[in-house]
């Protein structure tokens, strides 16, 4: 399809919703005008469509005030979000974070490097931590200057929060050779998450929580790592942001979970996005009765190097393949838009979402699935 097309035919397919109101009524079972839809951590990739760096992104609140906006007018994707990331509290600890002008951030310096560092962490007190503190009033600015966008954050999971103190390869030698260490980190990491979820819930209010524990998928660890160093320590993170929200907690794991799947719909969290690596029909016949799925356009192969109609079929094909999950479906990317990804792509895979989505509702296929 060519683009001058896909712009006809996108302004055929105006949403009859907004995005708040979409999420409220599908959730509560009512029939909405199209499937939910969003993309993970797009910001940097829409920063970059404007024509700005990360950087400018991360360090002017105009800028970050300007995406948000456009975010919303352009491409329906509403709300504010200020979370952790899965770097951001190991800088606050201790770590020494590596900001390029234009990419990804990246730990450079690990302050858990060794243990002896252990008693040197900073504290973890949002009100007192420097770090914390910064993206404690980023929010309350953002907060006043949309006051009408609903708010959330996020943390990392336990071993990504882990891997921001101290390097994986550790982490992955301690679980034989110095477990007793590993667990002391990994409960710091749950309480310093939760210390943030009791904070930022105090200032906003309820709000909902996500997290991302990239660290923990089987590419990393085996079952039996996960079950003895991961599982107890997503499950009492999730039980932890339920009782401080009130909501529990949606998560984004990377890479293959599929071994995990079952594990992860009895830790308390509300809903799991999917990477593309793994189906999003066998997500949902193993778990879709008992967790909210997400997914998963492939975020490289497809949104940054694949065709308008490449982008297209891959959102068919999530839809159909999970569009009446019983504990409803949102269409997503597998993983974090890439920048790079042009806005030709981002704009057909909104008309996919609004066109193949329509008339959604929880747990039914959509009826434009089948559209032609």
């Amino acid at each position: 399809m060519e683009y001058k097309k896909l712009l006809e035919l996108l302004a055929r397919y105006k949403p009859e919703m907004s995005p708040a109101e979409r999420a409220a009524a599908y959730q509560n079972g009512q029939e909405v005008d199209h499937l939910p839809y969003s993309l993970l951590s797009p910001d940097p990739v829409f920063a970059e469509i404007f024509g700005w760096t990360t950087s400018q992104l991360n360090e002017d609140f105009e800028i970050k005030a300007e995406v948000i906006k456009r975010k919303k007018e352009e491409f329906g994707i509403e709300g504010l979000s200020v979370p952790l990331g899965l770097k951001l509290l190991g800088e606050a600890l201790g770590s020494t974070l590596w900001k390029p002008n234009h990419g990804s951030d990246y730990i450079s310096d690990f302050i858990l490097h060794d243990y002896a560092n252990f008693d040197k962490l900073n504290s973890s007190d949002p009100y007192k931590n420097e770090v914390l503190s910064k993206l404690l009033e980023l929010a309350k600015k953002l907060k006043d200057r949309f006051p009408d966008m609903k708010i959330g954050t996020g943390v990392g999971g336990p071993l990504t929060t882990a891997a921001a103190l101290r390097p994986a390869e550790s982490l992955m030698r301690d679980t034989k050779k110095n477990p007793a260490m590993l667990r002391a980190v990994l409960d710091l990491a749950v309480d310093a998450s939760l210390k943030w979820v009791e904070v930022f819930c105090k200032e906003f209010g309820p709000v909902r929580v996500g997290f991302a524990d990239p660290v923990t998928c089987m590419n990393m660890f085996g079952k039996k790592q996960f079950d003895e160093f991961s599982l107890p320590y997503i499950k009492r993170l999730s039980e932890g942001i339920t009782t401080i929200s009130g909501f529990p907690p949606s998560a984004h794991i990377c890479g293959k979970t599929k071994a995990l799947w079952a594990d992860l719909a009895d830790t308390g969290i509300g809903a799991l996005s999917i990477d593309n690596c793994e189906d999003l029909e066998e997500a949902k016949i193993a778990v879709g009765n008992k967790l909210a799925l997400s997914g998963n356009v492939a975020p490289v192969d497809v949104l940054k190097m694949g065709t308008i109609d490449d982008v297209i079929e891959a959102c068919k094909v999530c839809i159909r393949k999970c569009g009446d999950n019983p504990k409803g479906f949102m269409l997503d990317s597998g993983c974090q838009v890439p920048l790079g990804t042009p806005r030709r792509n981002i704009e057909a895979y909104i008309y996919a979402a609004r066109k193949y989505g329509r008339g959604a509702r929880k747990g039914v296929m959509p009826q434009g699935v089948n559209d032609e």
